[in-house]
């Protein structure tokens, strides 16, 4: 009886709403039941079905019964009666959606075509044509916006396979560059060591000339005041000795007194008895003896200069023994006597020869210096002439052949070449001209090279990344996207960074770590760390358009970021014909579901 009253009313209902509808509503056993389970409830044509979570079975009487047969409720997909069950709205020419169960006949208004609210306690008027002209609008610009997009896909994705491929081939002439640029460079390297080799050799031997030079000048200044120093004495004694001689002219001169004493011996030779009462007999035996003696002084006296008298006298000042001086003095005369044989040496001639000895020592001293410098010559003028010839520098780059139009790396070949066949790196001084140009074309190369590895290390890393199925996202590559939200500005940088930087300060919000989503999402992960709380981490949605536009920035959980980006990269023809068929639906009066709960 229950089930005949509720299908009257529901008939009665259905009559009255017709009247004001342009469109009518399903029957009671399709009523709530979408596109997509039809062929699911189709079986109860042919007896019982199990519910959608196959707890239980429900025959066709029991379909929208107003009784929850089905804990999920499948079997009343068009009723209230199931807390947990979904009525679905096809709202023909708008947007179909489910809502839940409970919202039937609330009395509220909740499908735009009014077929949530059958049991005729409101009249709902079907607003799906008024309110879908909106919607398909918005659906339409929508459809335009991913056909653009399309278009600037494809382009992107064309230049993104040309450039990877002219990077690939960049490389790889890259990697050829550096082999041959660093044996360049090597060599470079090489003649530049020799050259420093060749430039310490050659400061050494100046230092030691200069050690050898100064060494030679304190020696002869030495030397200079030893000898001045003895001028000096020299001086001082020739005029004491000159005071002495002086002296001596006023007094009695010596060959007075040793006349004197010659005349006494005569007269006792001759038998003068008044010496021989002054000299008694005993004493006169030693006269002769001692008169041979005083007569060999005064003729040597005699024969003396009176410069060399005065030296005789001055050598007795210095404390030597008048027998000692009288004997050179007889000496220096060449006078044999028969008591005097042996002849001595004269110390005068000693001392001044001592002088003319220091005089040669010196000399001989200078001769070895000057022959020291003629042997540095002599080793220059060895090693220069066996320098390396031009031929075994030309057999370093005998390979390399020039062409009408060279490039950069083989203008540096021969620039390096030319230089090697100019340079002598074996004369002696080193050519600082020479040295300089070595130098240079080293320090060149050499940053080449650093530049050329530097390209190579950023190319290899940049073709590691994952650039989507078709490359898609390659143009991100190197770019970053900035949104500015109340007092924060948001930078994100697609295989690098993400920041939030407020005035002077700047917070990651996590490094870059891979698309998700199939390439719907970028997630940056492992940010600056929050207090109390965990890293810092983002995820940048994607979606499709005209350009690359950073939007809709916000926080859902702590520390958890979310961003929206609108790309050309993300308009796929695969949605743009899910997209149209969404707008066909939308136009057609069985429209597909959709759930929009």
């Amino acid at each position: 009886m229950m089930k005949i009253k509720f299908q009257f009313i529901f008939l009665i209902s259905f009559i009255i709403s017709s009247i004001d509808r342009s469109v009518s509503l399903p029957s009671i056993d399709n009523l709530g039941i979408s596109p997509q389970d039809e062929n699911y409830y189709k079986g109860l044509s042919l007896g019982a079905i199990k519910c959608k979570d196959v707890s239980k079975k429900f025959t066709k009487s029991q379909l929208n019964d107003d009784f929850c047969d089905c804990p999920d409720g499948s079997d009343e997909p068009g009723t209230s009666a199931c807390s947990s069950g979904k009525f679905y709205c096809k709202n023909t020419g708008h947007i179909p959606l489910f809502i839940y169960s409970s919202r039937v006949n609330d009395g509220i208004c909740d499908c735009c075509d009014g077929s949530d609210e059958y049991d005729g306690k409101v009249k709902c008027p079907n607003t799906c044509w008024e309110v879908g002209k909106v919607a398909r609008d918005k659906l339409k610009k929508k459809i335009a916006t991913y056909q653009e997009g399309i278009t600037l896909r494809r382009k992107e994705v064309e230049e993104a396979k040309l450039a990877i491929t002219k990077e690939e081939a960049e490389l790889s002439k890259l990697k050829t560059e550096e082999k041959i640029l660093k044996d360049t460079v090597e060599q470079l390297k090489d003649k530049k060591e020799q050259i420093e080799k060749a430039e310490e050799k050659e400061r050494l031997k100046r230092e030691k000339e200069e050690k050898d030079r100064k060494e030679a000048d304190d020696a002869n200044l030495e030397a200079s005041k030893a000898e001045e120093k003895t001028e000096g004495q020299e001086e001082a004694v020739k005029s004491d000795i000159h005071d002495k001689i002086g002296l001596l002219e006023d007094s009695p001169s010596i060959k007075d007194a040793v006349e004197g004493h010659d005349k006494n011996v005569d007269e006792v030779q001759h038998g003068d008895h008044s010496v021989n009462d002054e000299f008694p007999v005993d004493e006169l035996e030693q006269v002769p003896e001692d008169s041979s003696q005083e007569k060999d002084a005064t003729e040597n006296t005699e024969s003396l200069s009176k410069e060399e008298l005065g030296r005789v006298v001055g050598s007795r000042w210095l404390g030597k023994k008048s027998e000692q001086e009288l004997e050179g003095v007889g000496a220096g005369s060449d006078t044999n006597h028969d008591n005097h044989n042996e002849v001595l040496p004269d110390t005068h001639e000693e001392e001044y020869n001592g002088y003319d000895s220091e005089e040669d020592e010196q000399k001989y001293d200078d001769g070895d210096s000057e022959d020291q410098v003629e042997d540095f010559v002599g080793e220059d003028h060895d090693s220069s002439s066996s320098h390396k010839s031009e031929s075994d520098d030309d057999s370093d780059f005998a390979d390399i052949t020039t062409t009408s139009s060279p490039s950069w790396m083989e203008k540096i070949q021969q620039t390096v070449k030319s230089i090697f066949r100019a340079v002598n790196l074996f004369q002696t001084p080193v050519n600082i001209s020479d040295a300089d140009r070595i130098r240079k074309e080293y320090d060149e190369s050499s940053s080449k090279l650093t530049n050329i590895q530097s390209r190579i290390s950023s190319l290899t890393e940049k073709l590691k990344q994952d650039f989507g199925p078709e490359k898609e996202f390659y143009s991100f590559h190197g770019q970053c996207f900035e949104s500015k939200e109340n007092k924060y500005t948001y930078k994100i940088c697609p295989f690098k960074e993400a920041s939030q930087v407020e005035g002077y300060s700047t917070t990651r919000l996590g490094n870059w770590d891979r698309f998700e989503d199939s390439y719907k999402t970028m997630q940056f992960s492992n940010g600056d760390h929050c207090w109390n709380g965990p890293n810092r981490s983002l995820k940048v949605k994607l979606r499709c358009g005209l350009k690359n536009e950073l939007t809709d920035i916000d926080e859902p959980s702590r520390c958890e970021y979310l961003a929206f980006l609108s790309t050309p990269a993300l308009c796929r023809e695969e949605k743009l014909k899910e997209l149209q068929d969404k707008l066909e639906t939308m136009n057609r009066e069985q429209p597909h579901g959709h759930d929009e709960l």
